[in-house]
């Protein structure tokens, strides 16, 4: 006898869709931006302390990425490469367990999630920041 088939529940795609296209948005305007008439400003933080700020690469780091240059991209800021990696890979998840027929988690567990993921980006982000202020010109 064959396993009944599992609702698919499309609510576990949404945030990974968002993310994902935030993500091809960004990528997209990294590809043209150099002619666009709108310039980032310098980093005030940067400018005042003389160290780069946790961010500070990653719109060399977008462009680089936008035209296919993965290691350029990953000394500029390898937080925005891990970040967008991460991104892909969230999207493939949630498209595993929309197949899969899987539910939203309950509250307790996705905040259990929620916890580890905040501080796994804490402390790539402190890492990252480490790397930028000893190698990024």
């Amino acid at each position: 006898m064959s396993e009944p088939s599992r609702q698919q529940h499309p609510e576990v795609l949404v945030a990974p869709i968002v993310t994902f296209a935030t993500v091809m948005v960004l990528i997209g305007i990294a590809r043209i931006y150099d002619r666009l008439p709108v310039k980032a400003p310098e980093c005030n933080f940067k400018r005042a302390l003389g160290i780069p700020c946790a961010g500070c690469g990653g719109t060399r780091s977008m462009q680089a990425l936008a035209h296919g240059k993965f290691v350029e991209a990953f000394q500029y800021n390898p937080a925005v490469v891990i970040g967008i990696v991460a991104a892909f890979g969230w999207m493939f998840h949630g498209w595993i367990r929309f197949r899969r027929g899987d539910d939203l988690l309950p509250p307790s567990e996705h905040s259990k999630k929620v916890k580890t993921v905040v501080i796994s980006v804490f402390g790539i982000l402190v890492l990252n920041w480490i790397y930028l202020i000893l190698f990024l010109e």
